[in-house]
């Protein structure tokens, strides 16, 4: 029993410190998006409208974004179908003025979340690339001349993109890698505060609502 308890208790510790992970690559021919939980979950490509499951970095199965969407005639027909077997509901009212009064506290605790949420995150990779000009060689360098003017201000954070001024005419090219974690006992920590801090009960109240013609009380 004490050697069960203890394996549940390292899978749980193991759990909260995975990281949340997003990670996105853009270049010229990749336009790559990952979002899992370690090295897990699926790495989407928008480029040439196909996913991938990732599992410990290996490809698994692949998949293909979007599919082809229902006709105008058979999305009239699903519809009919669901009205046919849905018996009407009553309608329910919301109070506007109810709405109002918690909307600044949620909008605070909102907030306060992704404040939380910034401060918590992980930057594991942040470079970039990009080659651009305009037609006038003097915006050119005026661009130049803020790029090095930022790099002097802030080093380490500047630096992570390179800027290669194109002398010869307009142009735009480059890439982009970031990759950005949030530990599990971050995000579980920071979402059970937001609970606290917003009013559940007139929110879960408010998403109810109250049937028309029966007042609050009754």
């Amino acid at each position: 029993m004490i050697y069960a308890l203890i394996t549940i208790a390292v899978l749980i510790v193991a759990l909260l410190i995975l990281r949340l992970r997003l990670r996105l690559e853009i270049s010229t021919d990749r336009k790559l998006l990952f979002a899992g939980l370690g090295q897990i979950g699926p790495e989407f490509d928008f480029r040439s409208r196909t996913g991938v499951l990732r599992l410990f970095g290996l490809r698994t199965k692949r998949f293909r974004l979007g599919g082809r969407k229902p006709e105008k005639k058979e999305r009239e027909a699903d519809k009919a179908r669901k009205a046919e077997k849905k018996p009407p509901k009553a309608k329910r009212k919301r109070s506007p003025k109810e709405i109002v009064k918690i909307l600044p506290q949620c909008l605070r605790a909102l907030g306060k979340y992704l404040l939380g949420l910034l401060k918590a995150a992980i930057v594991e990779q942040a470079e970039g690339e990009i080659e651009a000009g305009f037609d006038a060689p003097h915006l050119t360098g005026e661009l130049f001349g803020f790029y090095q003017a930022a790099l002097a201000a802030a080093p380490g954070v500047v630096d992570r993109v390179r800027y290669i001024p194109d002398w010869t005419g307009q142009s735009f090219s480059g890439s982009v890698r970031c990759s950005v974690a949030w530990p599990v006992y971050k995000l579980i920590w920071q979402t059970t505060l937001l609970v606290f801090r917003l009013p559940v009960r007139k929110i879960i109240k408010l998403a109810i609502g109250t049937k028309e013609g029966v007042q609050d009380g009754k």
